[in-house]
């Protein structure tokens, strides 16, 4: 009876010396997954900078000058049958501009816009989508396209108010 007795204690105390065990593996484990998810973080917020400056840097190169106070002109969103006819794309549009007079005379023509732009967004193959360097030439072509409705002699200053065209969304499915 005694061994069982001892036997009972020992049990005890083996328990005892598990749980400890087990804590002090829960807090390891805590501490390795705190320290996984800190250099993740760390990993992504600097992932982020970097993507940040070639874009600060095409800016500057795509531009003469920043613009102090650009103005931008919201285009909507559009839906469009890519070539194929089995995908479409989803693009929201804007324009950054330089001149409020080219603002304001694009906003009393702005249906005219939007179907200068629809048409060209129509002839989009899927491949012209997939590639960004496709992307940039239908900037351009936006750019030189919308660019033909202003007048010859216009009232303000810059030549070319459209500095930018901005996709805010661009889906294809």
């Amino acid at each position: 009876m005694a061994d069982e007795e001892d036997g009972g204690a020992g049990e005890a105390d083996g328990g005892s010396n598990g749980g400890g065990k087990k804590k002090l593996i829960i807090i390891i484990v805590a501490v390795v997954l705190l320290l996984v998810i800190g250099i993740v973080v760390f990993l992504l917020m600097s992932g982020e900078e970097e993507e940040q400056l070639p874009e600060e840097e095409q800016q500057v190169t795509g531009i003469a000058e920043p613009l102090a106070e650009p103005i931008f002109l919201p285009l909507e969103s559009f839906v469009v049958n890519l070539k194929d006819g089995r995908r479409f794309l989803k693009t929201t549009v804007q324009l950054m501009l330089s001149e409020p007079g080219a603002s304001a005379y694009l906003s009393i023509r702005l249906v005219e816009v939007k179907d200068i732009v629809l048409a060209e967004l129509q002839e989009l193959s899927v491949e012209d989508v997939k590639q960004s360097d496709a992307r940039e030439a239908l900037k351009q072509r936006l750019i030189s396209a919308i660019s033909q409705i202003f007048p010859s002699k216009p009232e303000w200053e810059d030549p070319e108010p459209i500095r930018k065209v901005l996709f805010e969304e661009f889906v294809i499915q």
